[in-house]
């Protein structure tokens, strides 16, 4: 069956105002754990103590982008993840206290796996979590709600965009052989006087220099760097980390100390940047892209799942020591969604892009290869693109078509991840030409 048959696509593309000019507002508000919470920190299955304190805070940042009657908001928080559904809800909330339509919100974590996890029984009353993410919630959407409707606040701005080159990062499973992208771009807002309101830094590098025996909350490297170039350029600094799904810090996690060593790193690769102003064109649009990712079989039933469980619950190569467990509480899981008619015969992805004066902010959910993005950029020469995953819900790692060819290494995103994601199947091997290709058409329509 040919890839164009199962990418069910909606493309919605909102042509902002011509008139007036560009203006932003921009808020960023503390989201840190307290001295008195200790909770189970995001991302490390083999983590299983309480965090003891805080390395670096962590923020939620909310910019707004205005043209006449027209906004785009784009939030960047200090977390490693926030599930599609509860994306939705806070987006959802977001919108209706704004009035800002919910497709003009994007929600992007950084993917740091020092922050409190905001999922699963450790969130939920009388866990360890639940204080934190309900204060996280409050604080991230009072944030945002602030900084669209405050009118009063918004003011003309500049921008300027600079690259660079990092050595902080290099291929997850193919240490100093498989494909790494170590560009990095820097957008910067400026006032009228010139001085810098917020920097976005832009890389596909998992936030993990502080690995699991690490308990200290923490947006682990950039968190470092933000904290160095503030001092050196003056106003906010925040990532949107890029296509990582791949990427790890080149010499992969350890503790406190490494995150400190990177974000250092990384700064001083900034600090020589040479900017170069952009052009005010006054071009501001925004695209969304639904589309639908095909598994490796084209229908979903209950007689597929049990099959697949009972081949691979037998397989000895597994993520985890629990596997066999895990398997059986995946396929009871698909079969109850299934006796329900909640399972579609595909995984729905969300995509979008801004084009704010030529510049493209492209934005996906789950955790797209390093692939994607580099491809993104060489099919656009002489545009920039900010391509940031991790946006408007963590559903899934995107493998590339090398991940697939090779095989060796990525067992887990190839064939193991749909048991913890609670997908119903693996994606199929020839998904990535599909999502290669909507990409391209989601920023195509931005432009």
């Amino acid at each position: 069956m040919k890839i164009r048959h199962l990418l069910i696509t909606a493309l919605l593309v909102a042509s902002c105002s011509q008139n007036g000019k560009l203006t932003l507002n921009y808020n960023a508000a503390d989201i840190s754990t307290t001295p008195d919470e200790h909770t189970m920190l995001a991302g490390f299955a083999a983590r299983n103590e309480l965090s003891t304190g805080v390395h670096l805070p962590l923020n939620t940042h909310c910019l707004v982008i205005r043209k006449g009657a027209e906004k785009v908001c784009i939030i960047s928080n200090d977390l490693m993840e926030i599930s599609p559904e509860l994306s939705m809800e806070w987006r959802s909330e977001i919108s209706e206290k704004s009035g800002l339509p919910m497709e003009n919100i994007f929600m992007h974590c950084i993917h740091t796996h020092s922050a409190p996890r905001n999922g699963g029984w450790r969130a939920e009353p009388g866990g360890s979590n639940y204080s934190h993410k309900e204060r996280l919630h409050q604080v991230l959407v009072e944030n945002a709600v602030k900084t669209i409707t405050d009118d009063a606040a918004f003011q003309p701005f500049k921008m300027e965009q600079g690259r660079a080159k990092t050595s902080i990062n290099d291929n997850r499973c193919e240490k100093r052989i498989g494909p790494v992208d170590r560009n990095v771009y820097v957008i910067r807002f400026l006032n009228r006087s010139g001085k810098p309101i917020v920097s976005i830094v832009n890389l596909a590098c998992h936030p993990v220099c502080m690995g699991y025996k690490s308990l200290l909350v923490s947006p682990d490297y950039p968190g470092v760097t933000g904290k160095i170039l503030r001092e050196a350029w003056g106003g906010d600094v925040f990532q949107l980390t890029g296509a990582a799904g791949n990427m790890d810090p080149a010499e992969g996690p350890k503790m406190v100390e490494y995150a400190e060593e990177c974000g250092r790193c990384l700064a001083d690769s900034l600090l020589k940047i040479k900017f170069e102003k952009v052009k005010p064109t006054g071009e501001f649009k925004v695209a969304n892209n639904i589309i639908g990712l095909p598994y490796r079989i084209d229908e979903i039933t209950p007689e597929a799942v049990k099959a697949h469980a009972a081949e691979i619950s037998k397989w000895d190569k597994t993520v985890s020591a629990t596997w066999k467990d895990d398997v059986e509480g995946w396929k009871e899981l698909i079969l109850s969604r299934l006796e329900q008619g909640s399972v579609p015969n595909h995984l729905i992805f969300h995509l979008g892009a801004v084009n704010i004066n030529g510049i493209i902010f492209f934005f996906t959910q789950g955790e797209p290869f390093c692939e994607y993005q580099m491809a993104a950029r060489n099919h656009f020469p002489g545009r920039t693109i900010i391509f940031a995953g991790y946006t408007n819900g963590q559903n899934s790692y995107l493998p590339s078509a090398h991940a697939f060819e090779t095989r060796k290494g990525y067992e887990y995103e190839i064939d193991q991840m749909h048991v913890y994601i609670k997908a119903p199947y693996p994606l199929a091997d020839y998904f990535p030409e599909g999502y290669a290709e909507e990409i391209d058409n989601t920023i195509k329509a931005a432009l």
